[in-house]
């Protein structure tokens, strides 16, 4: 999303714009642990673009992160292999150069797909992010066997504009599920068939406590995972996100809580491998980039 500013910052704050409710700070629990992964603004993986955007994790704990420039312009796929056997400061290690892919828009979200309409792996990303930069288009990115980036393609959703895109092999019984988000609404889709027909709206009033952005989306056997970032109206206070939703879109957990440290980190994603969760952070004002667990 938008890159913040000091600036910025201090503007919000002289005019008073959208004040959170003193209870949203109150129920905040910091529950973003140790880094995973550091990746400063001179990485051979961002190419020169300095805004993390989506963040899935692939084949054998591969770690996939979109990085554009300003408002989402020039987007890369960047791809980080495991270094041991470890969770640690260096779980990963980037692939080489990235791949410019245009398609990825904003490439607000990743999902994986093992075996996507039967061809072997892909990446599925969505170009649109937020009510700034609508898109009701995804882009599929195809796997090689070692997880190394493929050719590219375009596929246009029917249930509209979306910010958030998720895929388990786990749920409904093992046969998949994809879920769609964008602001207050949740769709799904069965794992078999292909994805312009076949969505289902189960919620359209999803639990928001503030103003914040929409950001990526993670799913599993039972759940659902909702990131809500700072942006240019949240107070230097504020926080970041994280709500844990069923599969009807029932709340399970909310306001789990990630610092914006003075509108500086600003979550953009969330991914696991197995029962490790980790969270997407884009820094601002020139500060690296990071990968961090989200702690129980």
């Amino acid at each position: 999303m938008k890159k913040l500013s000091s600036v910025a910052s201090a503007l919000v704050l002289a005019i008073g714009i959208a004040v959170v409710p003193a209870a949203s700070a109150a129920a905040a629990t910091d529950r973003s642990g140790a880094e995973r992964l550091n990746i400063p603004n001179s990485s051979a993986c961002k190419a020169g673009r300095t805004v993390m955007q989506g963040m899935v994790a692939g084949p054998g704990g591969q770690l996939y992160i979109v990085f554009t420039k300003a408002a989402g312009a020039e987007p890369v796929l960047s791809r980080w292999l495991r270094d041991g056997s470890t969770w640690d400061g260096a779980s990963w290690v980037c692939a080489g150069a990235p791949t410019s892919i245009p398609t990825l828009g904003h490439g607000n979200d990743l999902a994986y797909h093992a075996n996507y309409l039967g061809q072997g792996p892909a990446l599925i990303a969505t170009q649109g992010s937020q009510s700034a930069y609508l898109s009701d288009k995804v882009t599929i990115v195809r796997l090689a066997a070692d997880g190394s980036i493929g050719a590219a393609s375009e596929v246009r959703l029917p249930i509209g504009n979306i910010s958030g895109f998720c895929y388990s092999a786990t749920a409904a019984g093992g046969a998949g599920k994809y879920a769609a988000r964008r602001l207050g609404s949740l769709w799904t889709h069965p794992g078999a068939g292909a994805l312009t027909s076949g969505w289902t709206l189960v919620k359209s009033n999803l639990t928001s406590h503030d103003n914040r952005s929409d950001q990526g989306i993670d799913c599993s056997e039972n759940y659902i995972w909702n990131t809500k970032s700072i942006n240019t109206s949240t107070p230097d206070t504020g926080w970041n996100w994280i709500y844990q939703y069923n599969w009807s879109g029932g709340d399970v957990e909310s306001d789990i809580g990630v610092p914006g440290n003075n509108l500086t980190d600003e979550i953009e994603d969330v991914t696991h491998v197995g029962s490790e969760f980790f969270v997407g952070i884009n820094r601002n004002d020139g500060l690296a980039d990071s990968v961090k667990v989200l702690t129980e």
